[in-house]
């Protein structure tokens, strides 16, 4: 047994050297010169949340995502490009400028570089202070890229060639050496004060809002309120997310920092994945609590599935996503109707897929899936000009479509900004919304978004006030 711990540590120990020495040929080195350049090898296997406790020398600059079934996990590190204010022909310009330019220098294959980030709600919305830079759309390009999986784990390195792209690239894998080297950092939580923002105006706005769909005008809107949580020192991007992916299962991970700003969830709602041959989406919609106990649990699961109200706004989802979605499919598959539950709460949930239509880009379909009614309204036409001018403050990133792109092979995926919030220095802002029907009851609209509050809360730390 000591044998076989001593040659594990000695292989993980030459692994490493292996990889530390990238060399390069001079063919390689020009053609490389002016381009974007990426390079793909193996690291020993990594558990995500001790990996990124590892990379705090790097607070500020980092970007995390993982898939609801913690299947795939990526932590993005020192940005090579950032993108602000990305509206979908940005990012799909920066998609084809990136390609015309790239080189893969691995010997063996290796992985494309991907972008990570996300879009605003809406752009059109009204502008607020507390999303910063963030505000209308964020991507990165990392220049390290982890990949990891439960059997595998690699490192993606990108850069732009300069004469010395040899040393550049070996001082990436230094970088990525000292990170697998360093020793997890951890905090521990702090107490926080939560207040909920403009209660009385959001009622009222719920009000107006009925009025708006008993006369025609609309079908349904979704309203979001906002808490603001503060402590007394700055939060930890790090403690939250680790909180967050051990209470909030069956969900996608994901935080994007920029500085001292940084947005943070863990939604469970899919906007759409890609791969080479499908488009994969899904409704969600239709809220309600989890019992104390199985049966219980099983009761209002039932009741939900059962509600006509919920049933109603969950079907105007369906509906919607259906005939967004059917111009990039062969067909459009509905599955059927099944509960999706999470740590606090419980929904509606359909898959809805379909085989992908050839020259069909990602970033054309999440325009067209993006707002579902599950966020915005029904319909799209008349909901958003409505919250954009009747909302008490902009969305920012809070519902928008978060995610990555592979910038080479066109696939990825992308969640809905969900069960998130905004922090700055010792100020956050959580967001909740619900879904606006004309049946809807002001009051059990709150309490469903403060149900919706809770996963947050409880990321943040075991202790809060709320005013």
């Amino acid at each position: 047994m000591v044998f076989f711990l001593l040659f594990f540590a000695y292989k993980q120990e030459k692994d490493m050297e292996q990889v530390a020495m990238i060399k390069l040929i001079s063919d390689q080195l020009q053609a490389s010169q002016g381009k974007y350049i990426s390079y793909t090898y193996e690291i020993p296997l990594q558990k995500p949340l001790q990996l990124f406790q590892r990379t705090s020398a790097y607070q500020g600059q980092r970007s995390f995502w993982q898939t609801n079934d913690g299947e795939l996990t990526m932590i993005g590190l020192l940005p090579l490009k950032r993108l602000f204010n990305c509206d979908f022909e940005k990012i799909q310009n920066f998609q084809a400028e990136f390609k015309a330019k790239w080189l893969n220098l691995t010997p063996e294959g290796g992985l494309s570089p991907r972008l990570l980030g996300g879009f605003a709600f809406n752009l059109a919305d009204q502008s607020t202070t507390e999303w910063h830079r963030l505000e209308n759309g964020y991507f990165m390009l990392p220049q390290l890229l982890f990949l990891l999986s439960p059997k595998k784990a690699q490192v993606v390195l990108t850069t732009i060639a300069d004469a010395n792209l040899e040393a550049q690239l070996q001082n990436l894998q230094k970088q990525v050496e000292r990170i697998l080297e360093d020793a997890p950092i951890t905090e521990p939580t702090q107490p926080i004060t939560g207040e909920e923002l403009a209660v009385t105006k959001w009622l009222n706005l719920v009000e107006r809002s009925i009025t708006e769909i008993k006369a025609g005008k609309m079908k349904k809107v979704v309203l979001a309120r906002r808490l603001k949580v503060t402590g007394e020192k700055a939060f930890n991007s790090a403690v939250i997310l680790g909180r967050l992916m051990k209470q909030q299962t069956n969900t996608y991970h994901f935080l994007l920092e920029d500085g001292d700003t940084f947005f943070i969830g863990a939604t469970p709602e899919r906007l759409v994945r890609a791969t080479k041959d499908q488009f994969v989406t899904a409704s969600v919609a239709g809220s309600i609590g989890r019992g104390q106990t199985p049966v219980e649990d099983d009761q209002l699961g039932n009741q939900l599935l059962n509600d006509a109200k919920n049933q109603l706004e969950h079907q105007i989802v369906v509906d919607r996503i259906k005939q967004s979605l059917a111009p990039f499919v062969e067909n459009v598959i509905v599955g059927p109707a099944q509960l999706l539950k999470n740590h606090d709460i419980q929904h509606i949930y359909h898959p809805i897929m379909g085989k992908r239509l050839a020259n069909q880009p990602l970033l054309t379909v999440v325009k067209a899936l993006h707002p579902t009614p599950a966020l915005g309204g029904e319909p799209r036409s008349k909901a958003l000009p409505w919250l954009a001018t009747e909302e008490d403050a902009g969305r920012g990133m809070y519902g928008g479509p978060i995610g990555w792109l592979d910038l080479i092979r066109d696939e990825g995926e992308f969640a809905v900004g969900l069960r998130s919030g905004v922090f700055s220095q010792n100020t956050g802002y959580l967001y909740a919304g619900c879904g606006i029907v004309a049946d809807s009851i002001p009051e059990k609209e709150r309490v469903e978004t403060r149900l919706k509050f809770q996963p947050m809360l409880r990321g943040i730390c075991d202790q809060w006030i709320l005013k």
